[in-house]
């Protein structure tokens, strides 16, 4: 499955792209037709999820668990799933829920 992951936290980065090891997994911002996105609530505008879903694509936004103001705005734009932080680290397994 090809994924889009939105996020600039390189630590972050890092531990999100380890779970997605059986998965082709390309970062940025430029969505480029990939099946699936992850996008970071708190680094890209939330209006992001409803630009990423007119396209096609699946959405995972995620975001710190004490913003559920984002959350709830990601959920109202169309996001298939939001999760906070603590869950994107195991986006493999988030994957196969979609």
């Amino acid at each position: 499955m090809k994924v889009l992951l939105m996020e600039n936290n390189l630590i972050l980065l890092s531990r999100i792209r380890s779970s997605l090891a059986e998965h082709e997994v390309r970062s940025g911002n430029d969505y480029r037709g990939e099946e699936v996105v992850l996008v970071n609530l708190e680094q890209f505008p939330v209006e992001t999820v409803k630009t990423l879903k007119d396209c096609g694509a699946k959405v995972i936004a995620y975001c710190g668990h004490k913003r559920t103001d984002l959350m709830e705005k990601a959920k109202g734009l169309g996001a298939d799933m939001v999760v906070p932080n603590s869950q994107i680290i195991r986006a493999g397994s988030l994957l196969h829920m979609l």
